[in-house]
């Protein structure tokens, strides 16, 4: 018996309700060659009914003979039981009675036999299932459902099986396609083995990857030589030493066992035909492997093919008995041929949604974008809303506010840095991260204590599907980069790093003789465990650490060497659990704690140090909106403490302007907090109102409150338009020092505080095209100000002169508005943006002042950026960057001291002029090139490739008759290797 024909000894009983003759199957026609691998039915079988035979009005029971032996079967190897799908003459019930319009009906043309299930074949049970097939007009399952079966363990594979299902188009009178509904029988036989036999593995070159849904091909060929065939056993060569893929991503050959050229070689004379009609097509699991199974013996081409790849067919020859394994390797097409992306983000779980303004990064368009040295932190810096700071440094200025008023999170816990010093790298390698959420004003209650925006790099949350890992080595530093699968629910990750910058940059900056500057070099390392059930509850285990240090070398007045340090790390550990609560509910709970130190020392005379010892708590339940729903819920709980023990006694720098007084304390600080949202979704809207409660208490007594409400809005418009708008009050508490009598700080001071407001939208064009735009407006008040001439380990420049010396303060307002505007474009080769921001932000110091402008006040900041993908493994891309100068207050005039004997400079309104305007072009180039198992990567990375000269900061002559511009670097060319494995 063949595949796809009813049992012999099986006859449909009369029926008493005759239904349409569309939904009939009859079995192939005499004239037509049965498919790959079926045997036609034996002479003495019943003939199987025609379209005008009545159909069953029952369903038939499950058969109690065995299928003949021989039948195809897709089985990994010999004696394994197997299934056999067999079509039903009889249609759906309930259906209407036939007529003979002349359609003309589908026939079986490929039947994949499906999986046997392991724990019947382990029971002895045998069974059939009957299926109800909805076909497509090309004869495609589009769906399947169970309307009879022997026993339930049968049934999943069936449906598995169902889709694999391929028929001739049913036709109707007039000759056209047509979809149609009709029944299928699938077998389960333990007494139906194969006999012959392909399996294999489909992997993506370079990366080892599994290609899931990969097509695979089998075609039976035949040699032929002057029209007749060629000599049999041309075909039985043994494996061949060329396999699949693209530049040398299939060297070493595919095939493992049988697979070769087929002979090909042995006659050159010799004319390959392919049976066509005779082809068998499967595709791979989720573990990219295939089995093809019920294959004549003979020679077959067999091909692997998915979209995005390419790979050469493999010719095999097939034995009864035999088994031949083939391994694939595919390797990416040429761009203009690839219809999927060359790299994905996916985010499994506790995906937090979406904010009024959030912007989330996506790392394979960082990992080639020019300048940032594919540092998915570092790109934060090109996003609408963020000026840019002198010799980009990593400090984050975003939408009018300091440096200081921006937070960095890991995770949701507090980082106290994220960038290394000169801003070149983030102290987490962008491979351990899933996804950087940047949110620049009226963030919902997760996040509080700030008044500028947050950078929450939230870790990689799926378990990796292999080991693999990556190396790379530039002109600043070196990285390794590997993840260990452990088992299907744990791997374990490591990554260290070590820069050498201060080597080769050194000679560009030590100019002067007299002075020797070593720049700064870093290390950081993490280790990582992470653990995922089955449900999507989760365990994060993490250690990481960072540390960085320069020095500097100069002449004193004495003619004699002195050398200044400063270094600068943490040590953190992290624990993580998300867990799957049911109902739509999930749990966070998360706790970090180490110690933070930063030291500097001037001269080997003076010193100053931070040492913070942190514990840091989050405990959050959610519950989003569920389908069809209303109300959704976040409440949660923010807990933080430490010991901070600080002392600045650097007051009087040669060369730099005198500091205040010294400064020390020693205090523990507690910072807890409350917060509550409730998301309520009508139809299209949907309105989140919430409220987060933070105080902050020390042991020297100080104490504050804050209450922040906030309301956000989010409408869904029927044309995809999506429409947002927030406002809510932020808070945030002065810094430990500003409190304390001992460092000369004010205990009266209370917490900063500003109501920010934005209305923005966003639409997508078409595919690939999208535009999003946002207004913000910012009312700050109760700012800290007094004591501008403090020592502060901040990154960014010390603000610039005339000072404000006066105790400190809660007497600072300002105002910060702007529009910022992003445009996205993508598709296979090409993904470029352009980002726009126009703002203004201004400052009133104390009371009575003229409002002036902040320090960092950028009207116009434009971001032009672009990487397209080239032939063989190429990608060319540029970055262009247009700021306005930041202002600064302009000397007039300078008298000579003669108690003190010093120029001493006479000051204009605050603010009032400004540097010129800073551009730059930036350009990458890189090249690839794959191979089997692992790929190589070299790229050259020019910052200012125009060599523009930039104004960062002005230096004033002795008398300060002159502004001396101080200008940022000149052209930097840059190359890294890197390879993947």
């Amino acid at each position: 018996m063949g595949e796809g024909d009813a049992p012999a000894d099986e006859t449909p009983p009369a029926s008493a309700e005759t239904p349409p003759a569309s939904a009939e199957t009859p079995p192939p026609s005499d004239e037509s060659p049965p498919p790959s691998g079926e045997s036609p039915p034996p002479a003495d079988a019943p003939p199987p009914p025609g379209p005008d035979a009545p159909p069953p009005t029952e369903l038939d029971p499950p058969p109690t003979d065995s299928p003949e032996p021989g039948a195809p079967a897709a089985l990994p190897q010999p004696g394994a039981p197997a299934a056999l799908p067999t079509p039903e003459p009889g249609p759906a019930s309930g259906a209407p009675p036939p007529e003979d319009d002349g359609t003309t009906l589908p026939q079986v043309r490929l039947a994949p036999p499906p999986p046997y299930p392991e724990s019947a074949r382990e029971a002895g049970l045998e069974g059939s299932v009957l299926l109800e097939l909805a076909l497509s007009e090309l004869g495609l399952v589009l769906d399947a459902s169970v309307l009879q079966s022997s026993d339930p363990v049968f049934e999943g594979s069936a449906l598995e099986a169902a889709f694999g299902l391929q028929f001739t188009p049913a036709l109707d009178a007039d000759g056209r396609a047509v979809p149609m509904v009709l029944q299928y029988r699938m077998l389960f036989s333990l007494d139906v083995v194969a006999t012959v036999g392909v399996e294999g593995v489909v992997r993506q070159a370079g990366t080892r990857d599994p290609v899931v849904g990969a097509t695979i091909v089998a075609t039976p060929f035949v040699l032929v030589t002057d029209g007749a065939p060629a000599e049999e056993g041309a075909g039985e060569e043994g494996p061949g030493e060329e396999g699949a893929g693209e530049e040398g991503a299939g060297e070493e050959g595919a095939g493992e066992e049988g697979a070769g050229e087929a002979g090909a070689a042995e006659a050159p004379d010799a004319e390959v035909v392919l049976r066509e009609d005779a082809a068998v097509t499967v595709s791979t699991d989720a573990d990219g492997r295939f089995v093809l199974a019920g294959l004549d013996p003979g020679s077959w081409q067999v091909v692997a093919s998915s979209p995005g790849f390419e790979a050469d067919p493999l010719d095999v020859e097939v034995a009864a008995g035999e088994v031949v394994s083939l391994t694939f390797w595919l390797a990416p097409l040429r761009p203009w041929e690839s219809t999927s992306a060359d790299e994905t983000m996916e985010i499994i779980g506790f995906r937090l949604p979406p904010e009024i303004t959030e912007r989330r990064l996506d790392a394979s368009q960082v990992r080639y974008m020019p300048g940032t040295g594919g540092d998915i932190v570092r790109a934060v810096q090109t996003q609408p809303g963020v000026a840019r700071t002198p010799f980009s440094t990593g400090a984050l200025l975003v939408r009018g506010t300091p440096s200081d008023a921006s937070g960095f999170y890991l995770g949701g816990a507090r980082l106290p840095l994220v960038f290394h010093f000169g801003g070149l790298s983030t102290v987490l390698p962008s491979d351990l991260l899933d996804e950087v959420r940047f949110l620049p004003g009226t963030y919902g209650v997760r996040y509080g204590r700030h008044l500028g925006g947050v950078v929450d790099l939230i870790p990689r949350a799926e378990l990796a599907e292999r080991s693999h890992g990556k190396a790379s080595l530039d002109l600043f530093q070196a990285s390794v980069f590997h993840t260990q699968k452990l088992s299907d629910h744990w791997t374990l990750t490591g990554a260290i790093r070590r820069s050498y910058i201060d080597a080769i940059l050194g000679p560009l900056v030590n100019i002067d003789p007299s002075y020797s500057l070593r720049l700064p070099a870093f290390t950081d390392g993490q280790l990582r465990g992470l653990y995922v059930d089955d449900r999507g509850s989760s365990v994060d285990l993490m250690a990481l650490f960072s540390d960085d240090r320069f020095t500097f070398t100069e002449l004193d007045g004495d003619g004699d060497n002195t050398t200044s340090k400063i270094r600068s790390g943490f040590v953190k550990g992290r624990v993580g659990w998300n867990h799957v609560l049911g109902k739509g509910w999930e749990s966070e709970l998360s706790f970090m704690a180490g110690p933070e130190a930063t030291q500097a020392e001037y001269q080997g005379s003076q010193e100053a140090y931070e040492q913070i010892q942190r514990e840091q708590l989050r405990f959050e339940v959610t519950r989003p909106v569920p389908e069809g729903g209303v109300v959704g819920w976040r409440m949660g709980m923010d807990f933080e403490s430490s010991r901070e023990d600080f002392k600045y006694a650097l007051d009087d720098l040669d060369g730099f302007f005198p500091y205040a007084d010294p400064e020390e304390g020693d205090v523990r600080v507690l910072r807890p907090g409350l917060y509550l949202e409730q998301t309520q979704s009508i139809g299209w809207l949907q309105g989140t109102p919430g409220v987060r409660i933070d105080w902050m208490s020390t042991d020297e007594g100080w104490f504050a409150l804050t209450v922040d409400p906030r309301f956000r809005m989010r409408a869904e418009l029927p044309n995809g338009t999506v429409l947002n708008g927030g406002v809510g009050r932020y808070s945030q508490f002065p810094l430990l020092r500003e409190t304390l009598e001992s460092s000369n700080g004010n205990p009266d001071l209370g917490p900063e505080s500003a109501i920010q407001l934005s209305v923005g939208a966003q639409h997508e064009f078409f595919p690939g095209l999208s535009l999003e735009g946002t207004i913000y407006y910012s009312a700050l008040s109760q700012l800290v100000v007094g004591l501008d001439n403090r020592f502060t380990f901040e990154l960014a420049p010390p603000p610039m002169a005339p000072y404000d010396t006066d105790p400190y303060d809660n007497e600072g307002t300002g105002k910060a508005y702007g529009l910022e505007l992003l445009s996205r474009y993508e598709d296979k080769r090409t993904f470029a943006f352009v980002a726009l921001t126009l703002s203004r932000a201004t400052r009133i110091e104390r009371e009575g002042q003229e409002p002036g402008l902040f320090q960092y006040d950028q009207p116009v900041m434009l971001t032009l950026s672009g990487s397209r993908v080239l032939p063989r493994g190429w990608r060319a891309g540029g970055r262009f960057r247009l700021t306005s100068g930041n202002p600064y207050t302009p000397i007039v005039n300078s008298f000579y001291d003669l108690d003190e004997q010093t120029w001493l400079p006479v000051f204009a309104e605050s603010n009032v002029a400004r540097m010129p305007t800073w551009w730059a072009l930036d350009v990458r180039v890189d090249k690839q090139w794959t191979y089997r198992t692992w790929a190589l990567t070299l790229y050259f990375d020019i910052q200012n490739i125009t060599n523009r000269r930039n104004v960062e900061l002005l230096n004033f002559s002795p008398d300060y008759s002159l502004e001396i511009p101080v200008y940022g670097l000149p052209i930097l060319p840059a190359f890294g290797l890197e390879a993947q494995w």
